[in-house]
């Protein structure tokens, strides 16, 4: 059983995780989760002394309470746990969660202590990840539970950030100030598809979203945006970007800008910000597709266009993102012997809970000739950051063989591929 505490950014949230086998299958109880986000709309945008303030005032309480979960015992060990290395674990939690029919929406699972060991628990070894919040967007080839290779990653800007400071030009100024959190990517996402008809929910044996190949995953969940056809090429995708409005939002690093770099797996987002930017301050002629060297006020940009920038700016991004992952499968297919399997594909971290970015990746994995890939979207409570992939983080580590000493501490900068030596880079 192990204590788990979560600390990155404005949420501090605490768990206690259970591991354990039966019939074969790794499975995990949740005997308590709870989460507590600083309140930093005032601000729109995370303020960090105010968060540290946040921290300060509730972790005592949700420790305090966890203990009461724990059995009474002498010896514990330490274990230091990589942030994104949890993130990309993250499906392993889930799956054994599910496995013990413990319900994902529960913070409380009681029940007889687990019987130790270690069984089958997906996805297994090797898998490839996006790992994309607002402070990362990395694409990494996990080996082993330490052995995780950085195919790709953001030269700049990262897409939660992108998506964040989009939403905050084109969200109408009435949503911003009534904004009850600063997830502005979830606000962005909700305010893009405002006008699409509601669709019933899915029957519940067709909600589950981790373990389903891409073909599974489109024919269960594609008809949430049916509308959308993913381009086979980069003279499609720009075909498609064009608006009524005169203007386009072209996926980054591309044969038109990108150079060198179409070919590699980096990725960029800041020129997504900036060309939103500039199409809210400067009018474009709808025939011309000219940009206006005269500015306009924000009120002159009518609800419809700031949609279809919202809508832009998603596609092109996730667009981009889904190209890396197809590169990233090439090379893979490559790389392995015709009778064996092609590694899963996870998505995790905040903005893997946007349900589009999940559409436009399985949708471009069937167009690409992946559709047999088994996709991993963990539940959107376990995408954004939570101490319960903490601790089942901590746990593998732990019965890996990997323990730490009392006197760690925090690394600013620790690379994931580096993630049994890493170097203090000497930053408080």
């Amino acid at each position: 059983m192990t204590l788990a505490i979560e600390t990155s950014c404005d949420d501090t949230s605490v768990a206690v995780v259970e591991k354990g086998v039966a019939n074969g299958s790794t499975i995990a109880r949740l005997h308590f989760h709870k989460k507590v986000t600083s309140n930093n709309t005032v601000f729109q945008g995370v303020h960090p002394l105010f968060t540290l303030k946040s921290h300060q005032e509730n972790l005592a309480t949700l420790v305090a309470e966890a203990i009461e979960q724990l059995p009474t015992y002498g010896g514990v060990p330490l274990v230091g746990v990589h942030h994104m290395q949890a993130h990309a674990l993250t499906p392993r939690l889930v799956s054994a969660l599910n496995a013990n029919n413990a319900s994902t929406e529960e913070a409380h699972v009681k029940g007889a202590p687990l019987a130790d060991g270690t069984g089958a628990v997906a996805p297994a070894f090797p898998a490839i990840s996006v790992l994309a919040s607002g402070g990362h967007t990395i694409l990494i080839r996990s080996n082993s539970l330490t052995d995780h290779a950085i195919l790709g990653s953001t030269d700049d800007i990262a897409v939660g950030e992108c998506l964040d400071k989009v939403a905050r030009v084109v969200l109408p100024a009435e949503e911003l100030q009534t904004a009850k959190s600063t997830m502005y990517g979830a606000l962005l996402e909700t305010f893009a598809f405002s006008q699409l008809a509601k669709r019933p929910a899915a029957p519940e044996h067709k909600r589950e979203l981790s373990g389903l190949t891409a073909h599974e995953h489109q024919a269960m969940h594609g008809s949430i945006h049916g509308w959308y056809t993913p381009p086979t090429n980069n003279e499609i995708a720009i075909e498609r970007a064009k608006t009524r409005w005169g203007w386009s939002i072209n996926q980054p690093l591309t044969k038109t800008g990108g150079g060198n770099k179409i070919n590699t797996m980096d990725m960029s987002f800041s020129g997504l910000m900036t060309a939103v930017e500039r199409l809210v301050r400067y009018p474009t002629d709808a025939t011309t597709g000219k940009m206006s060297k005269q500015p306009r006020s924000s009120t002159d940009v009518s609800l419809e266009e700031r949609r279809d920038m919202a809508l832009g700016v998603m596609r092109a991004a996730f667009e981009h993102i889904a190209s890396r992952v197809i590169l990233a499968l090439q090379k893979a297919t490559s790389d392995i012997e015709a009778d064996q399997k092609l590694p899963a594909v996870v998505m995790s971290g905040g903005v893997a809970s946007n349900t589009f970015l999940r559409h436009v990746l399985a949708s471009t994995l069937c167009a690409h000739g992946f559709g047999d890939v088994e996709l991993f979207f963990p539940p959107p409570k376990y995408c954004t950051d939570n101490a319960a992939m903490i601790g089942w983080t901590g746990i593998e580590m732990f019965e890996a063989g990997h323990v730490d000493q009392l006197h760690i501490r925090a690394i600013r900068k620790w690379p994931l591929n580096e993630l049994l030596t890493p170097v203090d880079d000497g930053k408080m």
